[in-house]
């Protein structure tokens, strides 16, 4: 069972609205294959494969580029992702790059570089949120707000903009968030609560004061909850549902929550009626919407789960469980978890895997772990069975996997990317 983007019991999502949906964010069921941004074709990091049958996975492509935390997007054939040349010694003369592949053979079609500090805390450093692709542009944005609209096929500069001021003055880790594509309106998650471009002009549509720790990327929400385009936004301290064309809130939500957290970074997930947050102060909770308010039907039941390392992966829900994968200051805490959906109880905990990402299809879950292993098996009941490994990659990997029909798109922070044909 793949995620359901929608609220199931909520309101009863129809055909029509579905098909609307689609066309309100520029997706079709039946296009060629394209993984557009961080949150891909669906806006739920889930592939559009219904079903995994691959024994092996055979390296089409190997390519070496500078170093980064952004992970990859693709449209009509190319690639694209960001790094940073710098090093500890020249952070003043640092440059970050847009890089813009083929993503059959790996060669480099273009690149777009800028003045930017490497910026290296808990690891290699670089730019961290994913270039997004749409209407034959590409948007980007770095660790310290620097922002990109620039020509898909030539990687020309159409606009630039700056965020810089939003900057929060205690230690981070920069800003993460990947833009965010809804109708006329680019939206980043910077400031209070996020702010808005011309996604044509780059001219500002709205903005929010205050410079709050922000990681999450923006999350389109389906047209049948307000019956009009909706965003949510998740930072260090709060979470809104917004209109993306005014940034006016479309839904009230009184948190439960005081202690800010340190890395909110995981995009809320929509599944069974319930939308999801993972906090890494508090481990995760389950909201509900009713009408136009936000209600916390339960907040990390089983404790946290176990620490904040856990809180900007990804995660896969199979049958009603949720799968992550967390990593804590002692090798005890790391491990794989399965929580049940409706109560939040942890049903199983195996520490012999590595913190890493996940990706779900049918039955079967990927997993690419940190240390660039590439495993896989079933889910049986609420454990993982695995069936296959291999080392694909050498590098730190926190940067999510993309799997785009039989073929798997996998970079590590040092700048190594690979393509694997899985057969």
């Amino acid at each position: 069972m793949r995620w359901f983007d929608g609220f199931t019991g909520i309101k009863k999502v129809c055909c029509g609205i579905l098909v609307c949906l689609a066309m309100a964010f520029s997706v079709s069921v039946n296009a060629a294959p394209d993984w557009p941004g961080y949150l891909g074709p669906n806006n739920d990091l889930q592939p559009e494969l219904k079903q995994f049958t691959a024994t092996k996975a055979d390296e089409v492509w190997r390519a070496q580029l500078k170093t980064g935390m952004s992970s990859i997007s693709i449209a009509d054939g190319l690639l694209y992702t960001m790094g940073n040349d710098g090093t500890k010694k020249d952070e003043e003369t640092a440059r970050d790059y847009v890089y813009c592949l083929d993503a059959k053979t790996g060669e480099v079609k273009w690149t777009f570089d800028y003045p930017c500090k490497l910026d290296p805390k808990l690891h290699p450093g670089g730019p961290s949120a994913t270039p997004t692709v749409h209407e034959g542009k590409v948007y980007t944005l770095s660790k310290f707000g620097q922002i990109f609209c620039l020509d898909a096929r030539t990687g020309k500069k159409i606009w630039e903009a700056s965020a810089e001021q939003y900057k929060p003055e205690k230690p981070w880790w920069g800003f993460a968030g990947s833009p965010t594509v809804i109708g006329n309106a680019v939206i980043f998650n910077i400031g209070t609560k996020g702010m808005a471009f011309n996604k044509d002009t780059g001219e500002p549509l709205w903005k929010s004061d205050g410079n709050v720790v922000a990681y999450a990327t923006p999350k389109p929400l389906p047209l049948s909850l307000f019956n009009r385009p909706a965003v949510a936004i998740f930072t260090n301290e709060n979470f809104f549902i917004l209109d993306p064309a005014t940034g006016n809130s479309l839904a009230t939500y009184s948190k439960t929550w005081e202690e800010k957290s340190n890395c909110n970074a995981i995009t809320p997930y929509l599944y069974d009626g319930g939308i999801y947050l993972f906090h890494s102060a508090h481990g995760m909770a389950r909201l509900s919407l009713k009408g136009d308010t936000l209600t916390q039907d339960w907040l990390s039941e089983d404790g946290k789960y176990p620490n904040e390392w856990y809180a900007f992966n990804t995660q896969v829900i199979h049958n009603g469980n949720i799968y992550f994968l967390s990593k804590g200051r002692s090798s005890s805490d790391k491990g794989l978890h399965c929580v049940n959906a409706r109560t939040g109880k942890r049903l199983y905990w195996d520490q012999s895997f590595e913190f890493g990402n996940l990706i779900g299809v049918g039955d079967k879950m990927i997993i690419l772990d940190e240390n660039g292993e590439l495993i896989w098996g079933d889910l049986i009941d609420t454990k993982f069975k695995e069936t296959y490994r291999k080392k694909i990659l050498n590098g730190l990997c926190w940067a999510v996997p993309v799997l785009l029909g039989d073929n798997l798109y996998a970079r590590d922070a040092e700048g190594g990317i690979v393509c694997l044909k899985l057969k």
